[in-house]
């Protein structure tokens, strides 16, 4: 370790011990508060996330092992998976958290804009609610007089919906149940998202990228309300293979889930024929192809090493 991380890994030590005491999980004025105050040293720091979520995930660590080294909290941090950094968040907060703070770990941890998507309109379609949504936020709003709930309900944004269905809802709630409820309201699977950690896979949804990593081989772009999707090849997957275009082998797995070639796109295109959001179901199947594809064919670019696989070159 070099004198530069070691005098940093001392720096935010001495932070994080004076921390200790002011930043109480039961205060969030008083973490925001304290966030500002480091914000500066984020600059210095090759974090993965925020100081305060840093700081809350090795909090629960240490806890497990008193003896843990920060250095090595901090090497643990960087390697989980985002769903469990965000329930490890959760779980040194302890105290029930509000939507509005929800919505802003979602963006810490996942770097993933719910308000955007809300103000945007974009993900599920209002009138595909589930009836457990649709029924909480109807109790909430029973004492307003309000002539049709149904109609009233889908002109409310993404936010307020959640909102009121999280007031309905009452008690503290898990980090399980809350990425239940944003897939329900916002069509963001969260835990889903999660597992692209690593899989060659680069996610652009509801008009933002969702995962991304540099040595990402092709791209699912899914339409502002998730009624459409395309497939193409990243520019990284273009410079390691010299291929403009999706392989053979995965232009036909993706064929036989119903994806046809595209003019105006340029690639492998799927719009739903009824009209309304893709189902969980049908981008499950289109990733597990895609990255099935991956393991068998690219493996080893995602470690940067070139393929000499070419099983597609006799149609590019």
């Amino acid at each position: 370790m070099n004198r530069f991380k070691k005098f940093i890994i001392v720096a935010i030590a001495v932070l994080l011990a004076g921390a200790s005491v002011s930043l109480s999980p039961q205060v969030s004025h008083a973490e925001s508060h304290k966030e500002d105050r480091y914000h500066h040293f984020e600059e210095h720091l090759n974090f993965e996330y925020p100081l305060n979520i840093m700081f809350g995930v090795i909090m629960t660590l240490k806890k497990e092992q008193e003896a843990l080294r920060l250095s090595e909290a901090i090497d643990i941090v960087h390697s989980m998976k985002k769903v469990e950094v965000m329930d490890r968040y959760l779980d040194f907060r302890r105290n029930k958290v509000n939507p509005k703070e929800i919505r802003l770990i979602v963006k810490q941890v996942y770097d993933i804009d719910l308000d955007r998507v809300s103000e945007l309109g974009a993900g599920k379609q209002v009138n595909t609610y589930p009836d457990e949504i649709t029924d909480g936020v109807k109790q909430v709003l029973a004492d307003q007089s309000i002539e049709d709930l149904d109609e009233y309900i889908e002109s409310l944004s993404k936010v307020e919906v959640m909102d009121l269905y999280l007031e309905y809802y009452g008690k503290k709630i898990e980090g399980p149940e809350i990425r239940r409820v944003i897939n329900q309201i916002f069509g963001v699977n969260l835990d889903g998202i999660s597992s692209l950690e690593g899989s060659g896979v680069s996610l652009f949804s509801k008009d933002q990228w969702i995962s991304q990593y540099d040595n990402d081989l092709f791209v699912v772009h899914t339409g502002l309300t998730d009624v459409d999707v395309w497939v193409y090849p990243t520019e990284y997957f273009t410079e390691q293979t010299g291929l403009t275009e999706l392989p053979t082998g995965l232009k036909n797995g993706l064929m036989a889930l119903g994806f046809e070639y595209s003019e105006e796109k340029g690639t492998l295109y799927y719009a739903n024929p009824t009209g309304e959001s893709v189902a969980d179901q049908f981008k499950g199947h289109t990733l597990g192809t895609i990255i099935g594809f991956i393991k068998g064919n690219y493996a080893e670019l995602l470690e940067g090493t070139p393929s000499h696989k070419d099983e597609s070159n006799s149609d590019q």
